[in-house]
């Protein structure tokens, strides 16, 4: 599948694979891995959304996340926040 992937023009980070298991660039190819993933999930095929290499705002998102947060301390920080309670209030119309 990694070469049949190479030959189309794709960017395997990883140089190709041994098993199953292979990782896309899609940066060069005017795509993400959230587009992706729902195409592929409609044509029954698994997939997962990984980090590749060099991308700075992806980076940058991790960096910010807190690991260990758990459910209550991600609603009460949302619950501080004044647009999420606005868009509550506006969908709870």
């Amino acid at each position: 599948m990694a070469n049949a992937l190479i030959n189309h023009g794709y960017k395997i980070v990883t140089g190709g694979s041994d098993n199953h298991l292979i990782l896309l660039d899609l940066r060069p190819n005017g795509t993400d891995g959230g587009r992706a993933e729902k195409v592929l999930e409609a044509a029954a095929i698994a997939c997962n959304k990984n980090t590749c290499p060099g991308i700075q705002v992806t980076l940058d998102i991790q960096a910010s996340l807190q690991p260990k947060a758990t459910l209550k301390e991600f609603k009460e920080a949302l619950a501080g926040e004044g647009k999420h309670q606005e868009r509550v209030a506006e969908l709870r119309g």
